[in-house]
């Protein structure tokens, strides 16, 4: 990995010196230094982790979480700031005068901007493997479609089709004009140009039908980022054609079940190495081992069933721990610091309650409560399991959200999930927090779900207003 990293860091250098140069004009001794079908390979090859992709802040928003070893109490006491503002849902206070950076949003056009769109423009002009150059670019569209769906998703509203046409969304990068403003285009334009990226990416037939590790990219996570994209159009029988495509290349579940196998209780240790894990089909996390150690809230600890096997018959959460960490007696730590999930990727689980989902909106109710079942049987000891049922809409779509909130536990995807679930009267949430007898509530509608664009983005680029 030192190596992938030295290589992006001569890259970065010789476009500081090149100052104002497009990455193309740079040509050392008369030759591009990214003029290989294996340069191009090596530069796919990004460690899809660190601050980019640790979304504690989103997942706070919802109340997951509390802050990462921090006093929750003193935040709330003391002087403004964001974490104080997402504890308390203080929709007055100025996110955006308190934003001077943001690492995901600049991390996230970092990576599109020196990794997928220098792939796809040097892809025609590099020598080598013509069908390994087809594929690289193939892998740079979906990639390129993924961080920009994340990044439109944080910092504008949930697609809606009654307002996306005017909607603010994001710039969409496509070129290698570093010094070139990119105008923020709407939730449409961005929705528009993410399933061409798609289109590109897959129609190639270039992609593997595996990659050759879960930070590369196969034909099973092109499809799962093309059913994310229509789920979030509502184009329900486009994105279940999406997720059943994808579930071909891998439907491999975590299964909890052979942990009861273990006695006594307290070694029921939860392991798992994220670039191995078989129900990877994306692997992207935070700063540390995922989800690290982090402490749960009372409220969406209620969402655990009875008899789920993690809360009820492990160890794995802790509250002494949990107070120690961020001072409140009633939010236990979770301590499984052998487990590394994938908060910021793609996993089966992903794909099955996409399907589960579109399956419940075209009416196929019962067909959509198998696949909910299908994780909630591995997820609760036979003890306690029943498989449920429903007669409506409305009924399984409140038991998928329930599933969902525990599956996706410390991870981006309950942010996106609720935020687009609450442009529908029927399924939007309210949210409580209650913190030493103080009850705070995050409404569906409000602002706090649209993150700041940072100040280092909005100062050079007069098209960023902010879109709450």
């Amino acid at each position: 990995m030192k190596k992938i990293f030295s290589f992006l860091a001569i890259i970065v250098s010789m476009m500081l010196m090149a100052g104002c140069k497009k990455y193309t004009d740079i040509t050392p001794k008369g030759q591009n230094l990214l003029n290989k079908a294996s340069d191009l390979d090596l530069l796919l090859n990004v460690n899809f982790s660190g601050s980019v992709y640790d979304h504690l802040r989103q997942t706070m928003l919802i109340n997951d979480n509390y802050l990462l070893a921090e006093n929750v109490p003193n935040v709330i006491s003391g002087v403004q700031s964001i974490n104080k503002i997402l504890l308390t849902y203080d929709q007055t206070g100025d996110r955006a005068g308190l934003t001077a950076t943001d690492s995901r949003y600049e991390g996230l056009y970092a990576t599109i901007s020196k990794v997928a769109n220098i792939v796809i423009t040097m892809g025609d002009q590099a020598s080598g493997d013509a069908q390994l150059i087809k594929q690289l670019k193939a892998e740079a569209y979906i990639l390129r479609a993924f961080l920009h769906y994340r990044l439109v998703n944080i910092y504008a509203k949930a697609y809606d089709p009654a307002t996306a046409a005017t909607d603010g969304g994001i710039p969409y990068v496509k070129d290698l004009a570093f010094d070139k403003v990119n105008d923020k285009k709407t939730v449409k334009e961005v929705y528009d140009n993410l399933l061409a990226d798609l289109d590109a990416g897959i129609s190639s037939g270039a992609l593997p039908n595996q990659p050759k590790n879960s930070m590369r990219i196969g034909k099973g996570f092109a499809y799962g980022v093309k059913a994310q994209v229509l789920l979030s159009m509502r184009n329900y029988p486009a994105a279940l054609e999406a997720a059943n495509e994808a579930l071909k290349y891998n439907s491999t579940l975590e299964d909890h079940r052979p942990l009861l196998a273990i006695n006594p209780i307290s070694a029921r240790t939860l392991n798992r190495v994220g670039i191995s894990a078989a129900d990877n089909i994306f692997y992207a996390f935070g700063n540390s081992f995922d989800p690290s150690i982090l402490t749960a809230s009372p409220e969406v600890l209620a969402n655990y069933e009875a008899g789920n096997i993690i809360k009820d018959r492990t160890e794995t959460y802790n509250y002494l721990y949990g107070q120690l960490y961020v001072g409140l007696t009633n939010s236990p730590a979770w301590l499984a610091i052998n487990y590394q999930g994938n908060s910021a990727g793609m996993t089966t689980s992903d794909l099955i309650l996409i399907k589960a989902e579109c399956l419940i909106r075209t009416n196929k109710i019962n067909e959509g409560m198998d696949e909910v079942n299908r994780i909630r049987v591995r997820r609760i000891d036979p003890a306690n399991y029943a498989a449920l049922s429903a007669t409506t809409e409305e009924q399984a779509m409140g038991y998928l959200q329930k599933t969902s909130r525990i599956e996706f536990i410390f991870t981006i995807r309950n942010f996106i999930n609720i935020k687009r679930w609450n442009r529908e009267v029927k399924y939007q949430q309210t949210i409580t927090r209650t913190v030493n007898g103080k009850t705070y509530t995050l409404e569906p509608d409000s602002k706090l779900y649209i993150f700041p664009f940072p100040q280092s983005a909005t100062q050079f680029n007069e098209t960023l207003t902010q879109n709450y």
